[in-house]
């Protein structure tokens, strides 16, 4: 298959794996979770003022949680990885607003929490898909409270387990 048809069915399988995926979650939570890669947070909501704080959930070896703040909305995908050619136009269809924020260590893979008080007994968590990471907040019996997608623009080897 050319990649001409490959992107239009990849379009398709995503809108509706992420679709399925969201209704199980708090839909208002989009507005107040969001997932980063690098310095970059991928967030469903185009209102947040320049420096404003929020938690960041560094995920995966040596997890932490510290302040960061978001610097400025943008669009630039030489400073905002999912904002790369080939998947700018995957990630930009989902909705997010993506922002530059600033921490004091450097960011890798991470969720950032609007709100101030972040309950930490809640499982912080990522895995591949076929083509991009699930981000995910659980309760300990493993139900799910967030989910957020990001499509890498690449294959990757799969690791999430099903909701």
């Amino acid at each position: 298959m050319d990649d001409k048809m490959r992107l239009p069915l990849i379009l398709i399988a995503l809108t509706f794996s992420c679709s399925t995926f969201s209704q199980s979650t708090n839909e208002s939570m989009d507005r107040e979770v969001g997932w980063l890669h690098g310095n970059c947070l991928a967030i469903k909501n185009p209102d947040i003022p320049s420096q404003h704080y929020f938690k960041l959930i560094h995920l995966g070896e040596g997890a932490a949680v510290e302040n960061a703040v978001v610097q400025e909305k943008t669009t630039d995908g030489e400073k905002c990885y999912p904002l790369l050619d080939d998947r700018v136009e995957v990630n930009t269809q989902s909705g997010y607003t993506y922002y530059l924020v600033k921490s004091k260590n450097p960011i890798n893979l991470a969720i950032g929490v609007l709100e101030s008080k972040v309950d930490l007994n809640l499982d912080f968590d990522f895995c591949n898909t076929s083509e991009g990471i699930q981000f995910s907040i659980s309760k300990k019996d493993g139900s799910l409270v967030w989910g957020g997608y990001y499509y890498l623009g690449y294959e990757s080897e799969p690791t999430c387990k099903s909701y």
